[in-house]
């Protein structure tokens, strides 16, 4: 082997080296940038207006047996109806976690993120004594699918389904 092609050689060890090192830390802080997207998604479940801005306009969302794929007007009829919510009982408090949270990465700009999602709502004592309903929404399991648009991460589905006896 003359000394041309061995550098020739010697190159392509090294960048074949600096890709093997370089893409398990690229996925990594893809992971960490999905775990974020879902540790940011469970913390606004009380801000649903800052939830949305963690999704595409088409995502869709099933849940309950159906199935919505304008994620405009199902945002805001769920920011309607937490607003209302809300207005009936301001001095609520909720408290939303993600259990056994479980992300998939998919190529470079694909990721898929299943979790147990449980919902703890402490009505005020005003609510008790009016007789509504002190038991928030049903605990559920989610499975999110995110895609890298640019170099942000979008949920662009989501699917709930009841956990238990809910």
């Amino acid at each position: 082997m003359n000394v041309k092609n061995l550098r020739h050689a010697a190159g392509a060890l090294l960048t074949l080296t600096a890709a093997m090192l370089l893409v398990p830390s690229a996925m990594a802080a893809d992971i960490d940038d999905v775990r974020a997207v879902v540790n940011q998604y469970l913390a606004t479940e009380g801000d649903l207006e800052r939830q949305a801005r963690l999704m595409t306009d088409d995502r869709s969302f099933i849940a309950g047996g159906f199935r919505q794929t304008d994620n405009v007007t199902n945002m805001q009829n769920q920011i309607a109806a937490q607003k209302r919510n809300q207005e009936l009982d301001p001095d609520s408090r909720l408290t939303v976690t993600g259990e056994d949270i479980r992300i998939r990465m998919l190529g470079n700009r694909g990721a898929v993120a299943s979790f147990y999602r449980f919902w703890t709502v402490l009505v005020s004592a005003d609510s008790v004594r009016e007789g509504r309903n002190p038991q928030g929404p049903p605990n559920d399991a989610v499975t999110l699918v995110l895609e890298k648009i640019g170099n942000d991460w979008k949920i662009v589905h989501t699917h709930q389904s009841p956990v238990g006896d809910n």
